[in-house]
């Protein structure tokens, strides 16, 4: 999204009045109007259409209503490039001193942070196996090296099509929906989302591309995770990434050696 175009949208205070009643959660037009009383509800249709096309508010339909919801990533994006980690902390702590400084209470009131992360997680890794068998190693082979399950002793499987799902199969006949497809095209790509609930109140995004290179195979990774993501389950997911690519699928391709409940 263009910068420039988020930053028009946001110079209205009665847009901005707009995205502050939508922090709470999606509201229907006629909603909002009610809240807005100086404006008619065409204006604040007009003003809704302007945070749409900027990417600061989503539409969706159920039935015959239109709800809106805030979407934060454009405010993300420009938080991030303007604002490095240094820089963050800093104005944290000055806004933490200004609070406290102007509170009447002897200890600061607590702050509600937004919780939103949007985080890009990117890998790759040479193996020394042709892509086919790369491929098929993350799909119709994918149970015998996947090394995190919930259940030590569970068994995984992929349905390797559009629409089909990664389950965890428990041993006691209970089990898990950990992903699903969206996109396969053997044996170049594979894209997958995880489901949400699974994942604690946030989703994710993940792109496999294989590339040929004289027999051995460039496997290059990009994971997105947008929502309320904790820093430990961030800091679970690299290293967790980096160890089934550089590890497990590795050991499974190049030296045969499979997924075992036994293994440390």
């Amino acid at each position: 999204m263009d910068p420039e175009t988020v930053w028009r949208a946001l110079a209205s205070p009665h847009r901005r009045a707009l995205l502050d009643l939508l922090r709470n959660g999606p509201c229907t037009t006629g909603q909002l109007a009610k809240e807005l009383p100086e404006l008619s509800r065409f204006a604040v249709m007009q003003h809704l259409s302007v945070l749409n096309s900027s990417g600061l508010v989503l539409f969706r339909r159920e039935g015959r209503k239109r709800l809106n919801y805030a979407n934060p990533v454009p405010l993300r994006e420009i938080y991030e490039r303007w604002v490095n980690k240094p820089a963050s902390s800093a104005a944290e702590a000055a806004l933490h001193l200004k609070r406290y400084s102007e509170s009447s209470m002897e200890v600061a009131p607590t702050v509600d942070h937004e919780n939103f992360r949007h985080i890009k997680i990117e890998a790759e890794v040479t193996i020394h196996a042709p892509r086919e068998k790369v491929f098929a190693a993350m799909t119709t082979e994918y149970g015998r090296w996947w090394p995190h399950r919930y259940k030590a002793d569970s068994t995984v499987t992929v349905d390797a099509k559009p629409g089909g799902y990664y389950h965890e199969h428990f041993k006691d006949g209970g089990g898990a929906v950990t992903g699903a497809i969206l996109y396969i095209d053997p044996p170049h790509k594979l894209i997958g989302s995880g489901p949400s609930s699974l994942l604690r109140g946030f989703d994710s995004y993940q792109v496999q591309t294989f590339l040929d290179q004289g027999g051995d195979t460039l496997l290059q990774t990009t994971m997105e995770m947008w929502g309320n993501v904790p820093e430990d389950m961030e800091k679970m997911f690299r290293e967790g990434r980096r160890h089934w690519m550089e590890v497990s699928l590795r050991n499974y391709l190049e030296k045969g050696i499979e997924y075992s409940p036994e293994a440390p």
